[in-house]
């Protein structure tokens, strides 16, 4: 029995020394998750009595990559184990070296997403512009995502292949990349032109092609506006640049327009009336501007119509609007002023 596990029938390695190797492996997953449980518990319940954010930022950076370190120096020390032939030594070699990457790339990107967590949204929420709140993410999306292509070039640099031949290569197929991908490069440029000139900001109420609704996130790519539906829409970012947008944030107040018909048994005094109580309404309104438009305006089929035009606050005109109607019908109702509606008066001629 010991002299079968002592052989060496795998790959000049014996059963024992490739059970001991998946062995290390699984210890050190054991290991991993044990001291990842410290560290979310007791570690995390240390930090949040210290008023310093360095020790927050370092255990959000290594927490996750941890347990993935922790195999890999499993592996280390079972590849010890093994007996590792000359041909097999340069491929053992490349899978390390892109397994300490990958974890290397692993603790930026964590770094990035915890610097910004703990020390710039907090900044950001401080200020009284919004653009921070859109650069934000998209600085972090693009040094991500420089990070992630600074990893593969060492992987492939691991491999053997020259980087700066591959680099030269992307410059002749660049063209080729440029032309596929040219609806992807106008919605970045698009993107940049939106965080350029401002036409709207993350919070900001917007009428874009029909579409009206609340700006959610501006990416590279894509604008995300939540419409009246609460439905997400997204935008590509090239469409938005070239087009019109209407942004309805931007004015401190919002044109509202009534058209009231009364009876055409009502007579003129009334409607001074009417006219009377409309405006004294808008004006006693505390979210309304000061002296509206309300006109004795045409003569329909079966109404007299009152065309009633005013500004509420841009914030909270919806609810101005069902303040100033419910007090047009209550003082209308009091003063005994009737509303029209569809009717059809037929006269017939005696023979």
């Amino acid at each position: 029995m010991i002299e079968w596990l002592s052989a060496p029938n795998y790959w000049e390695n014996s059963l024992a020394q490739i059970i001991l190797f998946f062995a290390c492996i699984v210890l050190s997953v054991i290991i991993g998750k044990v001291i990842y449980y410290m560290i979310k518990t007791r570690a995390r319940e240390v930090t949040k009595k210290s008023e310093s954010k360095i020790d927050d930022l370092f255990l959000h950076t290594i927490e996750k990559p941890l347990i993935f370190f922790l195999i890999m120096i499993g592996i280390g020390i079972g590849l010890n184990v093994l007996t590792i032939t000359e041909n097999m030594r340069p491929i053992v070699d490349a899978i390390s070296n892109i397994l300490i990457t990958v974890g290397a790339a692993w603790i930026v990107i964590n770094l990035i997403d915890a610097v910004i967590k703990l020390y710039f949204m907090p900044l950001a929420e401080t200020t009284d512009t919004r653009l921070d709140d859109q650069l934000i993410p998209i600085a972090s999306k693009v040094m991500k995502w420089l990070v992630i292509i600074f990893a593969f070039l060492i992987i492939v640099n691991s491999f053997g292949y020259d980087i700066t031949a591959i680099l030269a290569g992307l410059g002749i197929g660049g063209l080729a990349f440029a032309f596929a991908a040219k609806e992807t490069i106008a919605d970045m440029f698009g993107g940049l032109s939106i965080l350029i000139s401002k036409p709207f900001m993350v919070g900001d109420w917007i009428d874009f092609d029909g579409t009206v609704g609340q700006v959610e996130k501006v990416s590279l790519r894509h604008t995300t506006i939540r419409n009246l539906d609460k439905r997400e829409v997204s935008v590509p970012n090239s469409k938005i640049s070239k087009s019109s947008v209407i942004n309805i944030s931007s004015a401190p107040s919002r044109k509202i327009i009534i058209n009231l018909g009364l009876t055409y048994e009502t007579p003129v005094k009334k409607i001074n009336k009417a006219i009377e109580l409309v405006t004294g309404i808008i004006n006693n309104h505390k979210d309304c501007e000061n002296y509206p438009i309300v006109q004795f305006s045409e003569f329909k089929d079966s109404s007299l119509n009152l065309l009633v035009i005013y500004y509420a606050d841009n914030k909270k005109w919806f609810a101005a609007r069902h303040d100033i109607n419910m007090s047009i019908k209550e003082a209308f109702e009091k003063a005994k002023i009737d509303f029209a509606y569809p009717t059809q008066t037929i006269y017939t001629a005696k023979a």
